[in-house]
């Protein structure tokens, strides 16, 4: 049984793409957060990694160096997903990270499982899939010509359903319940007071925390200074992350922006995951020191 351990976020999306494939022996785990699939990797050694990111970056290329720090990292092969910076770089990170392969994200994936199977030199074949058996004709006996079929008799139609329902000795009739009543929402989803200034999360403060999260690091999404411990850095994830969720918004500004929400909170996630574990925060922070 051949192990694989996919990490990223997109790495549900291909472990499905694998699992359509029905392969022989082969087993896939796969993690959302680099913290998480370290964890698994350190717990269940897998034989081959892939590192899936639909945006790349440095942040692919500092999980990467961390997995080959760790001494069973060194021997396993890895594989990054995610889209190829100039060649130059691609070829200087393939040979300093010993990358089995650097692919785009549009990889289809006959083509990883042929990139797999050289690194590990195996043949990775798909499941037969088994032949239903045909319908067996009915023989006539000997001697006895064949009869003509019959058509179908036609089926009695069921007959309309009662309104009563009838129980041993307990007759149960539906009740006319009348007009539908209206629910005011107010009275379901009272409103919430926003006087506290971490209560009041607008638009505006939803837009500019995504520009933040698009294109800046991981210290500046979790607005701590560079250089801080574990424990400003987990308070300031919890702030954030409670703070942006939909729950705690005005339920218009909360379903207009569901997607910019989402994409903030897996931003948070992300630099948590990476800031809150040492082993990954100390050549993080080495790989983007400013000038």
């Amino acid at each position: 049984m051949i192990r694989l351990l996919i990490i990223g976020r997109p790495g549900s999306q291909w472990a499905d793409r694998l699992h359509q494939l029905e392969l022989q022996d082969l087993e896939i785990d796969h993690e959302r957060l680099p913290s998480a699939g370290i964890r698994r990797f350190e717990a269940s050694p897998a034989d081959l990694i892939i590192i899936a990111d639909d945006q790349g970056g440095e942040r692919v290329e500092i999980l990467a160096g961390a997995i080959r720090s760790r001494p069973l990292g060194q021997l396993v092969p890895l594989i990054l997903i995610c889209p190829l910076p100039e060649s130059e770089r691609v070829q200087a990170t393939t040979d300093t990270l010993d990358l089995v392969a650097w692919l785009p994200p549009e990889t289809d994936p006959e083509t990883l499982i042929a990139r797999i199977g050289a690194a590990l030199d195996v043949s990775l074949t798909s499941s037969p899939t088994p032949a239903s058996p045909a319908p067996r004709a009915a023989q006539t006996p000997p001697g006895q010509a064949e009869q003509p079929s019959s058509p179908a008799e036609p089926q009695p139609s069921s007959p309309e359903p009662s309104r009563v329902f009838r129980a041993g000795e307990l007759t149960l009739e539906t009740i006319d319940t009348g007009a539908t009543r209206r629910v005011d929402r107010d009275q379901v989803f009272p409103q919430r007071d926003y006087a506290h200034p971490e209560a009041s999360v607008d638009a505006e403060v939803i837009r500019r925390k995504l520009k933040a999260v698009r294109h800046e690091d991981y210290y500046a999404i979790l607005e701590v200074r560079r250089g801080a411990d574990t424990q400003p850095i987990r308070e300031a994830f919890h702030r954030l992350y409670a703070r942006f969720d939909a729950r705690h918004i005005d339920f218009q500004t909360a379903h207009a922006f569901e997607d910019a929400l989402l994409e903030i909170r897996d931003a948070l996630e992300d630099a948590w995951a990476v800031l809150g574990d040492p082993a990954l925060r100390e050549p993080y922070l080495r790989h983007t020191l400013r000038p």
